[in-house]
Parts: C-alpha cells; sequence; structure tokens
C-alpha cells in the first residue's frame, strides 16, 4: 500500500497542466533534463549497434535512420518539457515525525543497546518520569548517582545483583531531597523496598497469583469439601524478577498441623511472565486447609 500523498506534493501536482501529469509515467517522478537526455543517448546507441551488426543493408541503413530521427524527437520533446519547467524542479519532503524518531530527553535511558530488559521489580522508569515531571522536568544533582548506576543496571545484566545494592545506597540523598508524607517520598521508599526484594531470595520473587481446586465434574471447590479426593488444581504464578526454576509447594493442613505436601514443578519462569500449571493432587481426608509457596526448583 503506498502512502498517501503530502500536501506540498498534492499542490505541486495540481500546478502542473494535465499534459504535463500525463507523460509523469515515461519520466518517473522528480525528472532530470540530463538523465533523460543521457537515456535517450543509451537508447539509440543500443539500437544502432543492434541493427548494424544484426541485419543486413539496406535495412540496416533505414531502421538507423529511423532510429537518428527519434532521438532528434526526443530530444526536441525534452527541449520542449525544460521550457515548460518540468525538469529540475524543487519539492519538499516532508518526513512525518514518528515517536520513535524523536529522540527522548529520558537521562536514565542507555544510548547503547540493551541486551536483557529490565523485569518488572526493577524496572523505575515510570517512578523516575513522575519525579521529573514533579521537579519541572529537571531532576536534583542528588539524583545523578542513582540515574548513573540505573543506566548501568540496564545494561549489565550479569552484574545486576551489585548494582542494586549500589542504587539502595544512591537512594540516602534522593529521600533527603523529598518531604516525608508526599507521593514522591513515598515513591523512593517504595523504590527501596523493590530493591531490597530483589537483592534477597530469588524465588521470592515468584509468587502464586491464583489457585483454584476442581472436583471430578470440574466444578471449582472448596479443598476442605473434596478431602479424600483426587482433585486437579490449576495454579497461576507471576515472576516479578529475573528468570527462575521454581516449583510450587502445596501443603494440607488438619486442625494447623502439616498433613502432607505436593510439589509442582514450573520450570524456568521467564521475568515479566505469568505462568499457568495444571495438576492432580490427592487431598488427604482430614485436610481443612491448604497453603501454598514457591521455592527454588530441586537440584537449581
Amino acid at each position: 500500500m503506498t502512502p498517501p500523498d503530502t500536501p506540498s506534493e498534492t499542490a505541486e501536482v495540481s500546478e502542473r497542466s494535465p499534459v504535463l501529469r500525463s507523460i509523469e509515467f515515461l519520466t518517473g517522478k522528480d525528472p532530470n533534463l540530463g538523465s533523460f537526455l543521457l537515456t535517450v543517448g543509451i537508447v539509440t546507441c543500443v539500437f544502432i549497434a543492434l541493427f548494424q551488426f544484426t541485419i543486413p543493408s539496406p535495412v540496416s541503413h533505414l531502421l538507423t535512420a529511423g532510429v537518428i530521427i527519434v532521438t532528434v524527437v526526443s530530444a526536441g520533446f525534452a527541449a520542449l518539457l525544460d521550457s515548460l519547467g518540468y525538469f529540475d524542479q524543487e519539492t519538499e519532503s516532508e518526513t512525518p515525525v514518528t515517536t520513535d524518531s524523536v529522540a527522548t530527553n529520558k537521562r536514565w535511558v542507555p544510548a547503547e543497546p540493551v541486551s536483557a530488559p529490565l523485569p518488572p521489580m526493577i524496572n523505575f522508569d515510570e517512578e523516575l518520569t513522575e519525579l521529573e515531571e514533579h521537579f519541572d522536568g529537571t531532576l536534583p544533582d542528588e539524583f545523578t548517582p542513582f540515574i548513573e548506576d540505573y543506566r548501568r543496571l540496564k545494561t549489565n545484566p550479569g552484574n545486576r545483583m551489585t548494582i542494586a545494592s549500589d542504587l539502595r545506597t544512591d537512594l540516602n540523598p534522593v529521600s533527603a531531597v523529598l518531604e516525608e508524607g508526599t507521593r514522591q517520598y513515598e515513591l523512593s521508599q517504595q523504590i527501596g523496598d523493590k530493591l531490597f526484594r530483589y537483592i534477597g531470595d530469588s524465588t521470592d520473587h515468584v509468587t502464586v497469583t491464583d489457585i483454584t481446586s476442581r472436583d471430578s465434574a470440574g466444578e471449582p471447590q472448596a479443598v476442605a469439601s473434596m478431602a479424600g479426593e483426587l482433585v486437579v488444581f490449576d495454579i497461576a504464578v507471576e515472576n516479578e524478577g529475573e528468570a527462575t526454576d521454581a516449583e510450587v509447594v502445596v501443603e494440607f493442613h488438619a486442625n494447623g498441623d502439616l498433613v502432607s505436601s505436593r510439589t509442582v514443578s514450573l520450570g524456568t519462569v521467564r521475568p515479566g511472565a505469568t505462568e499457568s500449571v495444571s495438576t492432580n493432587i490427592y487431598v488427604p481426608e482430614s485436610t481443612d486447609e491448604m497453603r501454598t509457596g514457591v521455592q527454588r526448583a530441586t537440584g537449581s
């Protein structure tokens, strides 16, 4: 599909006469007199050589004369078009401005390519954007160490744990310039909490977001009502951190005591991904409560 003409192109075409517009298919858009004459000359030489070397005289001479006549007519035609201003017209091309072509002015966006995007837990782009807007587009100097290390965090996926520790230290001067109790101060505290969680146990990055127990008919039921039966469990987990090999632990309790447990492998859960798994688990007869958790997969 061809893009629509820009206003400048439309005006240019409308200014030409119908005759000039009708010959555009011969010369192409934005024609040039020199290139037109060069093309005519090359075509003339090719046909003359073809006739002279492949066709006996006097037929070859007649055809050559015809080609020369056509060439002269074409040159005259080109001169006429040039006098009408058809060639070498200056056209203004406007390139539409798109979001992708506008250079970002965000200081925390690295210039070099990012090989591995940040997981949601330590992606603070939205928080920094909101803080920048609060300071009328210019963050105070106290933010500089944090922003520099944040750029390093984006471009060094193999060393993120260490850089995340540096970021927590960089937050101290940031919090000092923010007034306690404000939205901006709360943002800095949320960033600190996420960094602390990221530096901790990686299995804590993966959480069970939903678990449903279904009876043999496929209807959702409370676990206690299906005690003593083989139950289908639909489990969904979300990973806010780095890629992790994890498994869900399903525990069955009776009067607060652990009766039995079962682990369900999730495999590798990608950063920012939500994974779902369905499995059959026998629920002990005395069960009155179920608890779930996530742990590092055995052997990882």
